[in-house]
């Protein structure tokens, strides 16, 4: 054990193991070594949670993706056989449905409307799929973080196991684009793969609007003559399991990325409040990206007035080092005044942006690992832990840059509108920023906004025409975008509706769909790379 706590160590008996942890040599290795630098409770700790957390109660975390699908199957059933065991107790269905989902550490909300609606997805197989495999991603990659497996030496970013589940969920997309196209009610059918392409979905697409978007706000900040500064915002010690060296991190209290995240969110919304009442509005963009150990933190690229400089860069610094510790003042946040006569905001984060995308345009990241390479690590670690990599901060809204792209030139209108079609058709977004009123404007007060509407549905039984506002589960769906409007019109731009069609491409194998033997669905035991 450690100083603190050293004795004779239990001997870890590699036969009963079980999960993805079994029988690895690697993986026995790297938990005696964790028990020798940890003191007793530690260690024991670190044993439980390094083996036992291969299972979620039941829920065998190294199944494959058909096995969690026929878990997935078996609890929906479940579900609906409670339900209707509990029809003359109706008071006992959320306390008894609400215990099934914690089991699995899903909390269903406690008011009666959203319960209900809860409980009647609970009764599907998807409902539950889309959980489970969010929970298989986001523990193994916890256990691997814990066991200091995740870094630069080893694996950066994120776990293997990470990686390779991104990657199967990866073919399962590219085989459903393959083998589906959209129908209008005319008859025309698009390929989804085609349609994909050609939108964000496309790495390159996306990057190429992203830089757009930042290009058109430097060309904003210097019309006004705006100054551009970068942060760089981390978190603090106890959130990173691994120091830069490899070795384990002292100073770890067990948080997860999400927690890491999380914590920079309430910075930053104590920031933004702050700011607010301070009458300061900074415009730019935040990009989210993992430290070697996974452990999340934010590069914001703002710009303000001359005047405001100073003040934004003490409020993110006052609320950033609340949380003290040691070197706080020096590590926690970065700030970079961008001088314009040595290089340009856009050449500035443009490494970061590829890096975060495709890797294109690079050799190697920061760390010195080739591009291509990180930047799937980044995208796998990010699709893992439902993490947002890139945002917009103030500026006009590009959900209305997008679909004034849609409108053909000539469209009668008000003159904005017209102004920020061109803007929009010709990819100039500080064009569009100064037609949409500029960067700091409120949205509510811009001269366009999204259109968002409800379809209307003929009931045959009545002829009434109603809205499509309720979704199969009893809850409301959320209104479609289905154009622009200004104070004095509406503007449709999506008059289609398209319905997707399963085609008849050749399938993927996948394992057998009859009831599966014991066992018949688990995959190797994940490795938890070199020790």
């Amino acid at each position: 054990m450690g100083a603190r706590g050293r004795g004779k160590c239990h001997q870890f008996d590699t036969t009963t193991a079980q999960g993805p942890f079994a029988l690895t040599h690697t993986s026995v290795t790297r938990i005696r070594q964790l028990l020798e630098e940890s003191d007793y409770q530690g260690a024991l700790s670190r044993l439980h949670y390094g083996v036992n957390t291969a299972y979620l109660h039941d829920f065998d975390l190294s199944l494959s993706d058909s096995g969690v699908r026929h878990f997935a199957e078996d609890l929906a059933t479940k579900t609906r056989v409670i339900r209707a065991r509990l029809a003359l107790r109706p008071w006992l269905t959320p306390i008894v449905l609400s215990q099934l989902a914690a089991r699995y550490q899903i909390e269903i909300p406690s008011d009666e409307r959203h319960y209900k609606i809860e409980h009647n997805k609970m009764g599907t197989a998807a409902w539950w799929i889309t959980r489970l495999r969010h929970l298989q991603r986001t523990h193994l990659d916890t256990v691997h973080r814990d066991l200091n497996l995740v870094s630069k030496r080893r694996a950066i970013y994120t776990s293997n196991t990470a990686v390779m589940l991104f990657a199967d969920a990866q073919q399962r997309a590219e085989h459903y684009l393959d083998n589906t196209e959209l129908e209008n009610g005319a008859g025309k059918r698009l390929s989804l793969r085609e349609i994909a392409e050609h939108s964000l979905s496309n790495p390159a697409v996306r990057n190429a609007e992203f830089m757009v978007r930042i290009k058109g706000f430097e060309q904003v900040s210097q019309l006004y003559s705006h100054v551009a500064q970068f942060f760089t915002l981390t978190c603090p010690s106890r959130f990173h399991p691994t120091l830069h060296t490899g070795e384990p991190n002292q100073n770890f209290d067990g948080s997860t990325v999400r927690d890491a995240q999380r914590w920079l969110q309430e910075c930053w919304e104590l920031i933004r409040a702050k700011l607010h009442r301070c009458g300061i509005r900074p415009y730019g963009f935040r990009i989210v990206e993992p430290h070697h150990d996974g452990t999340p933190h934010w590069h914001l690229l703002l710009f303000t007035p001359a005047d405001d400089a100073k003040q934004l860069d003490q409020h993110i610094r006052r609320y950033m080092l609340r949380e003290g510790g040691k070197g706080a003042d020096k590590h926690r946040v970065k700030t970079e005044v961008i001088d314009p006569r040595k290089g340009s905001a856009v050449g500035y984060i443009a490494k970061y942006v590829s890096k975060n995308i495709d890797g294109k345009h690079l050799d190697t990241d920061l760390e010195g690992k080739p591009a291509s390479e990180a930047s799937k690590r980044i995208t796998a670690w990010a699709r893992t832990w439902k993490i947002r990599q890139f945002q917009q901060i103030g500026g006009p809204s590009v959900q209305v840059w997008r679909e004034l792209r849609r409108i053909r030139p000539g469209n009668p209108g008000a003159s904005a509108v017209e102004q920020a079609r061109c803007a929009a058709d010709a990819g100039d977004w500080a064009a569009f920023v100064i037609a949409m009123g500029g960067v700091n404007l409120p949205r509510r007060e811009r001269p366009i906004s999204p259109y968002r509407e409800h379809r209307e549905i003929i009931d045959f039984s009545t002829g009434e025409v109603l809205p499509d506002d309720t979704a199969w589960h009893g809850g409301k769906k959320a209104p479609r975008t289905l154009g622009l409007q200004t104070p004095k019109q509406v503007i449709v731009t999506r008059t289609e509706q398209w319905t997707a069609i399963k085609t008849g491409g050749s399938r993927r194998k996948v394992a057998p769909q009859g009831p599966p033997e014991e066992g018949a669905f688990r995959r190797a035991a994940p490795s938890l790379g070199p020790v």
